[in-house]
């Protein structure tokens, strides 16, 4: 089983503040363009309580209604709890002022993509010539993570109709806790939905990261006609002297219509960055096949703007545009997005976004 986080010795408080005032939010209504109302409230227990989950270290959100929470339970029944990781040796955490940030959201496709590959190449585009300036610390907001093997439950509740499986062709590591144990990385993975009922597999989003992860939550998004969870943590670093933090979050949403409604209940949360002066940062597919008008992306980017240099070319097939990175980090900070030309064996292009360090890759 993956080391679950535990205290932080990163020099960074953590914000349990912060985390109320995201609850006040996350209670709050969320209204989406359709004039249907969700409301989301905090969970008191795992979405799906049952004696096999330990999930303490996980704060849960989701819709409060009976008929939402039935579905949604049913569906949480069928896949593992949360998996968290803090790396077993002690990294130094590094000035992002001097190494910068590297930000890229992606989905990967099931586990099709080859995560350690992309971090390869971040790399290598980061090195100067000279090999003295640092590595940038790097941050994957993970969509369609792929996780296996006995944390995910044998049994799947019999009235469940559960998701196809996706198995594409895999890299050697492309279960997403043993990436992050393979790269001795921070993770949380909050998983949406099972990969096929025959499989003791599950899916869902996953922020991978150098930098010391800290209050991860899970929210579960309005049922449109699957489970989808969100998951938001704190990215704690120093900037100087002066300790730094960024709200990451990774999201999926759903590929049929009425995923404004999502989005709209995402936004809410947002929202509350500015009551907590903490940044945020939203990266995910967003599944806008008629591109970036949507309602689905202006509802974001009401409350963390759209980070527009990232540009509209196709991030999947059939040019489409399905990935997007939201933030309310000042311009000053960012230092250029780009979507990479390769897909890393996924069927999505990764969009990265540089911060703070000058412009090497």
């Amino acid at each position: 089983m993956p080391a679950r986080i535990g205290p932080y010795n990163t020099g960074v408080k953590p914000n349990r503040a912060v985390l109320c005032l995201w609850t006040a939010a996350l209670v709050a209504t969320a209204c989406a363009s359709s004039g249907r109302s969700v409301a989301l409230r905090q969970l008191t227990t795992a979405p799906c309580d049952t004696a096999r989950r330990a999930e303490a270290a996980v704060d849960w959100f989701g819709p409060d209604s009976p008929e939402e929470r039935l579905r949604l339970s049913a569906w949480c029944e069928s896949v593992g709890p949360a998996a968290l990781r803090a790396p077993e040796r002690t990294i130094p955490i590094p000035d992002i002022a001097l190494s910068g940030v590297v930000v890229v959201t992606w989905k990967v496709h099931e586990g099709g993509g080859d995560i350690q590959r992309l971090m390869t190449d971040l790399r290598r585009r980061s090195r100067d010539g000279s090999g003295i300036a640092p590595a940038p610390a790097l941050v994957l907001l993970v969509q369609e993570a792929f996780r296996s093997g006995e944390a995910v439950p044998v049994q799947v509740p019999a009235d469940l109709r559960a998701p196809r499986a996706i198995h594409p062709r895999r890299p050697a590591f492309s279960d997403i806790v043993k990436v992050a144990e393979q790269e001795d990385m921070w993770l949380a993975y909050v998983p949406s939905m099972r990969n096929g009922r025959d499989s003791r597999e599950d899916r869902g989003c996953a922020i991978l990261s150098t930098l010391p992860l800290s209050n991860v939550a899970g929210i579960e998004l309005p049922w449109i006609s699957q489970r989808r969870v969100a998951v938001i943590a704190t990215i704690n670093a120093r900037q100087g002297n002066t300790p730094w933090q960024l709200r990451a979050v990774s999201v999926h949403l759903d590929n049929r219509r009425g995923r404004s409604r999502q989005a709209a209940a995402l936004a809410r949360v947002a929202s509350a960055h500015d009551a907590g002066g903490i940044p945020i940062i939203i990266g995910g597919d967003l599944n806008t096949w008629m591109g970036p008008g949507e309602d689905a992306v202006r509802q974001i980017d009401a409350v963390a703007a759209r980070v527009r240099e990232c540009g509209d070319a196709p991030t999947f097939r059939f040019r489409r545009h399905l990935d997007y990175l939201f933030t309310t980090l000042p311009a000053d900070v960012r230092r250029g997005c780009q979507i990479l030309p390769d897909v890393f064996g996924s069927d999505h292009h990764p969009t990265m976004l540089r911060l703070f360090a000058p412009d090497l890759l």
